[in-house]
Formats: structure tokens, C-alpha cells, sequence
């Protein structure tokens, strides 16, 4: 009885272990997080091989910080537009590459008080062995429209887990579930700095 309540604790422990990400956030102290009322997700860069990530992840972060209801998100389609008035060249990284004039600039284009804007480091499904599992890392940055500084950012990496036959405690199996996750992680993280 003790060799199975052990195997158990050994898998407990290997799940915890596989299925944990890590973090990283700044929050500008300066910044006054009542201001953002109306933000804007500019679509993310897509530094990973999935072509597809960009949409994918943007698509998601968009959905979370709806859920999450603290402020209003403004329209993918009137974003684009802003993006296409504003910024004249193609960008390979634009949390990166942005500046604090262009930020000023996208906000006044779109209305915003803040703009997202965010990369796709890795998507992908990881092979461990005998199986595989989802791997998402994004890194987000808030950029201030009235002062076009960064006033906050998260960077998170996060791994699922592969597949038991026997015992499965929520373990995240598909590149979808796991982008939801993440993203609803960032969306919690940014709305819990907004009280």
C-alpha cells in the first residue's frame, strides 16, 4: 500500500513540476492605473515557428481582458486602421521597436488611453520523451498613450502537461487550452493591478 501512495506523490510532484511556468511583471509606480478606461491589443509579433501564433494568442488576450471586464477594448478592425495611419513600416518585434511618439500617436488615432502590444516567443507542441506537450511564452507590454512609456509588462512562459494514461489531475494538453490559460493569466495580472 505505501509503494502505491508513493508512485502517486511521484506523479503528483512530476505533474507539478512539468505543468509550472514562470513569470515576470513591472508595474510603473508613477502610473495611474484608474486612467485606462479604453485600451487597445495591437496584434502581437510572432517570434515562434507557428505562423499562425500572431492571431492565435492575440485573439485570446483580446477575449481574456474582455472576461475580465475592467476596461473597454476597442475593435480589432478600428486598431488595424489606427496601426496602418500610424506606423508606416513592417515590424518584426514591436514591443521592442515601438516608440513613445508612435504610442502617442496610435493612442490619438484610436481613442486610447493605453495600447497592448505583445510577441509570441514560443508555440509549440514540445516532445519529452515519449510524448509531447503545449508550450506558449509571450511577453506584453502596456504602453501609456498620454506619455508613450511602458507603465506595465508581463512576460510569462508556461508549459502543459504530458499525458497520463491513468490519472489525469487538469493537465493541459492542446496549444489552445494552454494559450487561453496564459492569456487569462496576463488578463488577471494586469486587472488585479487596475484596483
Amino acid at each position: 500500500m505505501r509503494s502505491k501512495s508513493t508512485l502517486l506523490l511521484i506523479c503528483l510532484v512530476g505533474l507539478a513540476l512539468t505543468s509550472c511556468g514562470t513569470y515576470r511583471m513591472y508595474v510603473n509606480d508613477e502610473a495611474d492605473f484608474g486612467y485606462y478606461q479604453r485600451v487597445g491589443v495591437i496584434p502581437f509579433s510572432n517570434l515562434s515557428s507557428d505562423r499562425n501564433a500572431s492571431e492565435k494568442v492575440t485573439a485570446a488576450m483580446v477575449t481574456e481582458l474582455l472576461i475580465g471586464g475592467k476596461v473597454e477594448v476597442a475593435n480589432m478592425g478600428d486598431i488595424a486602421k489606427a496601426f496602418k495611419t500610424v506606423i508606416k513600416d513592417d515590424r518584426y518585434n514591436l514591443p521592442e521597436q515601438l516608440t513613445a511618439e508612435e504610442a502617442q500617436a496610435l493612442g490619438k488615432e484610436g481613442n486610447l488611453q493605453g495600447i497592448f502590444v505583445g510577441a509570441v516567443r514560443d508555440y509549440s507542441m514540445t516532445r519529452s520523451g515519449q510524448d509531447e506537450f503545449p508550450l506558449v511564452s509571450i511577453a506584453i507590454r502596456l504602453f501609456d498613450c498620454q506619455s508613450g512609456r511602458v507603465v506595465w509588462s508581463y512576460e510569462i512562459t508556461e508549459k502543459g502537461g504530458p499525458k497520463f494514461p491513468i490519472f489525469s489531475f487538469g493537465e493541459t494538453h492542446t496549444l489552445g487550452e494552454l494559450t487561453s490559460k496564459v492569456c487569462g493569466k496576463v488578463a488577471k495580472a494586469f486587472t488585479e493591478t487596475l484596483k
